[in-house]
């Protein structure tokens, strides 16, 4: 039965990787349509799937590859955003900003998506102490990016944009993801993927040591109560406008 998912609201969500996938969506589609101008949704699943864009189920391999994560307990859900395979797990937590834009005529604004994601990620650890919070590549994480969140180089929080238009006009809607790991070890995180990677025979293999979960750093952290304040700066936080870029 599928769990109804409280957009906008402050508390931690706890759908299977499907539900909060598709609420993401839904969230997204809410801006989209016009009914909000800006969403929020933070969530971690009940269960656990490796994530990946769509385009991986046209690889010769990738029947027994399906069927080789299947056996292992880790099943195969698609994204609507690009990159490499990803975990989800009781131990991530993903946050989801859906915001009305108007951008301009260039693609500066997609640097500005990623920092209305990470910079107020980055103030949130800050405030929990750890000052050596910051953006930048990973080189050996998986689905590595210019704009993740690191602790001292390594990969906390992979980040994901996705643009759309607004329904009747020439505002654009943005849908900008984080996933944090939280729990768990780094090493079992990559081994699934790696193991993904092996059984579709791509060479490229991805480093443990370029992860770092949450509780490696802050291991008596309360979860549920420090999200709230994650939520709130990613909410209200103001970036300055770069190329003509806004929210309203």
């Amino acid at each position: 039965m599928a769990v109804p998912l409280e957009i906008s609201s402050m508390t931690l969500q706890c759908p299977t990787v499907e539900e909060g996938l598709a609420a993401e969506e839904a969230l997204l589609d809410t801006v989209c349509q016009g009914e909000a101008s800006i969403g929020w949704l933070a969530w971690s699943p009940t269960d656990r799937a490796l994530v990946m864009p769509r385009r991986h189920e046209r690889l010769a391999g990738f029947p027994d590859a399906r069927n080789r994560l299947a056996a292992m307990d880790w099943p195969v859900q698609f994204r609507a955003t690009g990159g490499t395979p990803v975990p989800q797990s009781p131990a991530v937590v993903n946050l989801a900003l859906a915001i009305r834009c108007r951008v301009g005529g260039s693609a500066a604004h997609l640097e500005w998506g990623y920092r209305r994601l990470g910079d107020p990620w980055c103030d949130w650890l800050g405030v929990l102490g750890l000052s050596d919070a910051d953006l930048g590549p990973a080189p050996g994480a998986y689905c590595d990016g210019r704009y993740n969140v690191r602790i001292a180089s390594r990969k906390l929080v992979g980040t994901a944009q996705r643009w759309r238009r607004v329904r009747g006009c020439r505002d654009m809607a943005l849908l900008v993801h984080g996933a944090m790991q939280v729990d768990d070890t780094p090493e079992a995180l990559v081994a699934v993927v790696n193991a993904f990677q092996a059984a579709i025979d791509d060479p490229q293999r991805f480093l443990a040591g370029s992860h770092i979960a949450l509780r490696d750093v802050l291991p008596q952290l309360q979860l549920a109560s420090a999200i709230p304040g994650l939520v709130e700066r990613l909410m209200t936080w103001q970036a300055p406008p770069e190329d003509g870029t806004y929210c309203k």
